[in-house]
């Protein structure tokens, strides 16, 4: 709220929830519409095309007799690379990149300073006019470093090499003479390159020669110093010898190492006195122990006879039981001793083979030592010979490759394929000039104007920042665009005055963009629970009187109680637009406290602005006009406040915010863009409800869609009118 606009609210109606205020959104830039410009200037656009021709055909013959232009063409080949001389044919460059990054390298080897000044100080340059008019080389040289064209033709394995100058007889001379440098330097090029190419491989051959010679002399003597026969023969037997030592050391150790653990368990056997029922048959076989076993037998054979006749308590049978005791007794101690005297046996026989075993081993280990030793330094010698003879071998192998290579390059060299680079079509006397050209000129000249009138059209649509389209309201942020009022002047059914026109031309296109005004504005009005709205224009004549009219007579039609309050002090006009008394009491009297009826017209409540007297502008930013607004509100429907421009009353706003909504109206070829996004977060910072913008009297496009809607409304309403007629007359 401004300074000028008082802190009370009274009057006012409690904000209902559509009457929050949205913030002010930041302006977008403007769009331009193409096909709207284009359409707009459509016959200025064709005067243009018909003047570029005409001056294209003018300069066209300026041209052809002040500055004729004949051009030529010098055509090139990268031929497939010979990799080889055996290749019965090139190999094919099959890679695009490759083909244009090769055309592309040597279309600037071409046009390098080198080459260039190698081919004007040729003789038959300087018989040439243009060789006249530029007499030294390095003139020739710069003006042809800027003249010359080189390039690649894409799909093809081709580039050319391209000048043109005022006598066409120049063309071949020069460009030939160039094109021929260029090949000639190129093939002595290629020819020295693959000359000292040879010449190194043929200096690296002779070394390879003097290498082999040497290895082959160490060779013989590293044979006869170490005795190395020429057969492979006795290494083997040496290999085998060893290989044979090994396997007898191996067995040898196994034996040991099974007569040692013998020999350990026949020692655990007497220490514990443990014996096995291997030691007890071995002791059985003893005559001895077969003859008291034999014994002990019999003697159980009679107890047992004697104890199934007589019974235990017979003292035949007790002498018996003693007798068998005792025969068990010395045969479990004669086999004892025998066993012991078997182990004893055994671990000496053992511990004589474990010393025989171990003395063997020995004698092996060394006599394999002393074998593997000799296979070593035999296998060390005959490794070293190898590695000569590989060395050797290798050599051989190089020098081979290098006199392949040394003949290839003189296989290469007699190929007529092998240059890379060839002449295909050299330059000709040119038959057809190349500039000016009329099928050029001609549509060039129209081109040319259009673009030109074209950029200035849209460099002027760029810089207008007026209001002139409804396009142009779109990027002013939240003035949303709820109508359109045309002028009516482009009305087709030419209505009679434009405040009045839904009174007095209902069928008229003007009244229906009034009436398809009202029911946006009604909608968002009810939306919010607004009653008193609030129509603002920036600049004198912006058309608020005319739609704040208008629309009070759209909303009475819709059945809603209105009242219009004309609130502009300085220029009343609300009244005499509805035929009232603009000197009778009013706004400015009911503000100075008096009473003042209001003017009944077409069902519409008209407040004019007062007796002269009375008119005093400050009485808008008092507490009583607020109060006023809320008397009006609580006995009308909907009261349009019509208000001075906001440019040259500053009342305006302050009475806008003692409003439930506002209305901004925005003059066409008028209104600046930015000063609307001003007047619209002006708005937005007041209480009232900004339910959008109206944009009056805007400019038509030719052909476009707002005209073509007007006609169809006009053709509609006329239709409609001509139907009615017929039935009333019938009744």
């Amino acid at each position: 709220m401004t300074a000028a606009q008082p802190a009370s609210t009274a009057g006012r109606a409690p904000a209902g929830p559509g009457q929050a205020q949205r913030p002010a959104q930041r302006p977008q830039a403007p769009t331009i519409d193409p096909v709207r410009v284009l359409r707009q200037h459509t016959w200025l656009l064709v005067w243009s095309a018909v003047a570029g021709a005409v001056l294209g055909v003018m300069a066209n013959y300026v041209f052809l007799y002040a500055y004729p232009l004949w051009g030529g063409s010098v055509i090139f080949e990268i031929r497939p690379e010979v990799t080889s001389a055996k290749d019965a044919v090139a190999r094919e460059i099959v890679q695009d990149e490759a083909i244009a990054r090769l055309g592309q390298t040597e279309s600037q080897k071409i046009i390098t300073k080198n080459i260039l000044e190698a081919a004007m100080a040729a003789p038959d340059i300087g018989t040439t006019k243009w060789g006249q008019d530029y007499p030294t080389v390095d003139e020739r040289v710069k003006e042809l470093e800027e003249d010359l064209r080189v390039g690649h033709r894409r799909g093809t394995q081709l580039f050319t090499l391209s000048w043109r100058t005022h006598a066409k007889e120049d063309v071949p001379v020069v460009l030939n003479r160039v094109a021929n440098t260029y090949i000639n330097k190129r093939t002595s090029g290629e020819d020295e390159k693959t000359s000292s190419s040879k010449s190194s491989f043929e200096s690296k051959k002779a070394n390879v020669d003097e290498e082999i010679r040497t290895l082959k002399a160490e060779i013989q003597d590293f044979i006869r110093r170490n005795g190395i026969t020429a057969g492979r023969e006795s290494d083997l037997s040496d290999q085998r010898s060893t290989e044979n030592l090994a396997r007898l050391r191996d067995d040898t150790i196994r034996d040991l190492t099974l007569a040692q653990s013998r020999l350990d368990s026949i020692d655990r056997k007497i220490s514990e006195q443990r014996f096995e029922d291997e030691d007890r048959r071995r002791a059985m076989d003893d005559p001895t122990i077969r003859e008291l076993e034999r014994n002990h037998h019999q003697v159980q054979v009679f107890l047992n006879s004697s104890r199934e006749r007589f019974g235990d308590d017979h003292p035949q049978v007790k002498d018996l039981m003693q007798r068998e005791t005792a025969a068990k007794n010395r045969l479990k101690v004669t086999m004892d001793e025998s066993m012991q005297r078997n182990l004893q046996a055994d671990k000496i026989d053992y511990s004589q083979r474990v010393t025989a075993l171990k003395a063997l081993v020995g004698k092996q280990t060394e006599d394999l030592s002393a074998a593997s030793k000799k296979l070593q330094e035999l296998t060390a010698q005959i490794s070293a010979l190898d590695a000569l003879k590989e060395q050797l071998a290798q050599k051989e192998t190089e020098r081979q490759s290098l006199q392949d290579l040394i003949m290839q390059f003189d296989i290469l060299q007699g190929r007529a394929d092998s240059r890379r680079v060839s002449l295909v079509q050299p330059a000709v006397v040119p038959k057809e000039m190349d500039f000016p050209q009329l099928k050029f000129m001609l549509p060039g000249g129209v081109v040319l104007a259009l673009l030109v009138v074209a950029g200035i059209l849209f460099l002027r649509e760029f810089l207008d920042q007026r209001v002139r389209f409804p396009a142009d309201l779109a990027g002013t942020g939240g003035a949303r665009l709820v109508g359109v009022i045309p002028d009516t002047d482009d009305d087709p059914a030419e209505p009679p005055a434009a405040e009045v026109v839904v009174l007095r031309a209902p069928g008229s296109t003007t009244a229906e963009m009034y009436r398809q005004l009202s029911a946006a504005v009604l909608k968002a009005m009810d939306a919010a629970g607004a009653r008193t709205l609030a129509v603002v224009t920036a600049h004198p004549g912006g058309g608020s009187t005319t739609v704040a009219s208008n629309l009070a007579a759209s909303l009475h039609s819709a059945g809603r109680t209105v009242a219009v309050l004309d609130a502009n002090l300085r220029r009343p006009r609300v009244a005499s637009v509805f035929g009232a008394d603009t000197s009778a009491p009013g706004l400015s009297d009911m503000l100075a406290g008096r009473d003042a009826a209001p003017h009944m017209a077409d069902g519409v409540a008209v407040y004019g602005p007062g007796t002269p007297d009375t008119r005093v502008y400050e009485r808008l930013s008092t507490d009583e006009m607020r109060r006023l607004l809320g008397r009006l509100r609580e006995r009308y429907q909907v009261v349009v406040v019509d208000l001075p421009p906001t440019l040259v009353a500053g009342e305006s706003l302050v009475v806008a915010d003692g409003c439930d909504a506002a209305l901004l109206v925005v003059r066409a070829l008028e209104d600046q863009r930015g000063l609307v996004a001003k007047l619209v977060h002006q708005l937005h910072e007041t209480h009232a409800v900004l339910v959008g913008t109206v944009l009056n009297r805007p400019e038509q496009t030719a052909g476009g869609y707002f005209r073509k809607n007007a006609e169809l409304m006009a053709a509609y309403a006329k239709s409609a009118d001509e139907g009615a007629k017929p039935a009333e007359a019938k009744a």
